[in-house]
Formats: C-alpha cells, structure tokens, sequence
C-alpha cells in the first residue's frame, strides 16, 4: 500500500491555525522584500547611490533568491520543513533591522543579501509543508500562500511611501527597519503556533540536489521562469515604453492592474481547490492571456492599455500559483523541497535576466518592442510547455516513490 504523509492528523483547528500562518509568513516573505522601490528616491539622496547601484539593490535580491533556492532546501532537509522556516523568518527579521540600521551603501547591500537568504530559505520549504499538513488540498492551501505572497507586494506598495516616509517621517532607515516588526511577530507566532509535521515526511526530506538530468525538473524550471519573465518583465518595462510611445501617463494604472490581478487569480485558485492544479488547460489559458495582453499593449488602443497590463499579470500569477502546486502534487516527500528549489532558481534567474536581455535588444535595435520580445517568447514557452506537461506520467512516478519511501 502507498505511504500516507501528512495531513490526515491534523484536526479542523490546527488545519485553520496551519492555513493562517502560511499566508502571513508569504506576506512577510514580500512585504521586506518591495518595501525599497519607494524608499528608493530618498536612499538616491542621502547615500549618493547613482542609478545603476539603486537599480542593483532592487535586482539583487532576485539573484540571491536564485543562487540560494537549493541550498535552502538542505537547511529543508536538515532541520525539516517547519525549523528552516523559522530560520528563513529569523534571518528575514534580523536582515531587515540591520538593513534599516545601515549607514553605509556598502552595509546596506551586505544586510539586503541576509534578508534575500532567509527567504530563499524558506520558500522551498512551503510546499513540502503544504504537501505534508494538506496532502488532499494541496491546490487550496497554495491557492492561500500565494495570495499571501501577492498581499506582501501590496502592503509594501500602499505603505511604504505615503505612511512609513510620508505620515509617519520614519526616514528611508526606518521604513525598511520597520518591515522588522511584522517579521519578528510572524516568527514567533511560528515557533509557538505551526503544527507539528509528521515525522516520516520529516525524515523522508533528504534529497536536497536537484536531479539535473530530471525533464520534469526542467519543465517546472522553465514555467516558473516564463511566469517571471512575463512578471518581471512587464514591471520593468512598463514605464520606459509606455514612455517612448508619448503615454507616461498611463503607467501607474498600467503597473496597477498588472500588479493588482494577482489578487483575484490567487482568490479564485482557493475557491477552485484542487479543480486547477495538475491540469493542463490552465496553462494554455494563462499563456492565451498573456499573448493577449501583449499584443493589445503594443498594439491597443490608449484607454485599453491598462487592462491589457491586467491580462498580463492576471496570467503570469495563474502559472506562477499552478507551479508551486506541482511539486507537492507530482513529488514523493524527499524530492518536494529539491524540486521546489530548483523551481524557483529557474525562475528567479530568469527574473534577473529577463528584462535585462529585453533592454540590449532595445539598445541595440532602436525599437523599444523589442524590449518585450523576451515576455512573447515566455508566453510562447508557457502554452507549449504546459500543453505538453505529462501529468499522467508524472503523477505515476509520484505513486512508485511513495511506495518505496
């Protein structure tokens, strides 16, 4: 018979205490993270930061969280899945506080690389306790992390400029110090409150290498980087097209859209449950959305162009939660933090490079289009892939490692 982990001994109470914290430790793996983009403008000034060292402290982290997911998934496997998310939480907490205490560009950086490496940490972790605390809602239960993660990005957007430097005159030190606080209140209500995981899912978590020579891995990897290419991307580029077409003013209901739309997708996957995760047409959609949305960005009219970013970002969040699902879904518990890792180094790395590879092509050519090229060749890679994605097969191989574990 197949192994049964996880799940099943949790009562209703702990499922809902198990649910709640999920999705306030996504919100404060975000909320560290973009609360700099609006502290930007004041660290130009009182640090002399020019604009390619600012524009390096907004990427950073992204390479950090890229060159950090696998080993994050050895503190997984070493400490289990609930320890190396407290680690993740306190390295978060403590990074953010000396962040904000920084002096110095040089500390600033330094302290920015300990938060990045907390959530690096911890985000290869989610899943398997996903998998472990609810193995026949796993659809669900990312459905709710991931709108956590989408609620961190815009805490950070509406609170960081015009409450914590503009009503509250915190400074740029104690807008990014004060992320510190919600932070350490998460970590301690971890350590007393998180469920127990069970202990064959805890021991069975000692596969912390990705298998490189694994299609299912690159499949996943490259999803997870097309969702962030289109993500990334559009964020990045938004506001120097729209500028070059003469339509600057469209940006901020542009950025809003995209942004905002990752909200009801994640909503609507927790309503859906398990309707969504492991299939296959979901992916063909959220790949037709973004085809959509970038062609009526190019080529739409003024008024639509905000919405057209919307079917972006409603598109890129639909694969980026899809994804999450798959490794707790597909993966026997010893490969569920491995897979993850290698998951969103892919992604992660794309989301580093991406937009930037957009940018040489603007350069180059002269034609600011073509700085969308890498987001249509992601749409592309996202239908093909996902149309393709072998769930029978893959779920197959789940079961036969289950019965060996």
């Amino acid at each position: 018979m197949p192994v049964r982990f996880g799940g099943s001994g949790l009562g209703f109470w702990q499922r809902v205490i198990a649910l709640a914290l999920l999705w306030l430790v996504a919100i404060n793996l975000r909320t560290v993270l973009l609360g700099v983009p609006p502290a930007l403008p004041t660290l130009h000034r009182a640090l002399g930061l020019g604009y390619s060292a600012a524009g390096l402290l907004t990427s950073l982290p992204l390479l950090i969280l890229a060159a950090g997911a696998v080993p994050g998934a050895l503190v997984v496997g070493r400490f289990g899945a609930r320890g190396a998310v407290a680690i993740g939480l306190a390295l978060v907490t403590a990074g953010a506080v000396l962040r904000g205490s920084a002096p110095m560009a040089l500390t600033l950086f330094a302290f920015t690389i300990i938060m990045a490496a907390g959530i690096a940490i911890t985000q290869p972790a989610l899943p398997t306790l996903v998998q472990n605390w609810f193995p026949d809602h796993i659809g669900r239960a990312t459905g709710v992390y991931s709108n956590g993660l989408f609620m961190g990005e815009v805490i950070a957007a509406v609170v960081t400029l015009p409450v914590l430097l503009g009503r509250l005159a915190l400074g740029w030190q104690g807008a990014l110090a004060s992320w510190a606080l919600p932070a350490s209140a998460c970590l301690l209500a971890w350590v007393a409150f998180a469920p127990p995981a069970r202990r064959a899912s805890a021991e069975a978590v000692d596969r912390w290498l990705p298998d490189l020579r694994s299609g299912r891995a690159w499949r996943l990897g490259l999803l997870m980087g097309g969702a962030s290419v289109i993500y990334f991307g559009m964020n990045a580029w938004i506001p120097d097209t729209l500028a070059a077409r003469g339509q600057a003013g469209l940006t901020t209901p542009a950025l809003g859209l995209l942004n905002f739309m990752q909200l009801p997708v994640s909503a609507a996957v927790v309503l859906a449950g398990d309707a969504l995760v492991g299939r296959r047409w979901p992916y063909v959609l959220a790949g037709l959305l973004g085809v959509v949305g970038l062609a009526g960005f190019v080529l739409g009219p003024a008024p639509a162009i905000p919405g057209f970013a919307g079917l972006l970002g409603a598109g890129s969040s639909l694969v980026f939660i899809l994804n999450l699902g798959l490794p707790p879904l597909l993966a026997a518990p010893r490969e569920v933090a491995s897979l993850s890792a290698f998951m969103f180094a892919a992604g992660y790395a794309c989301a580093f490079f991406g937009p930037a590879l957009g940018g040489v092509a603007w350069d180059a050519s002269g034609i600011w289009q073509l700085a969308l090229a890498p987001i249509a060749l992601a749409c592309a890679i996202v239908i093909g892939l996902g149309a393709s994605l072998p769930i029978s097969q893959l779920r197959r191989t789940r079961q036969e490692a289950f019965r060996s574990a």
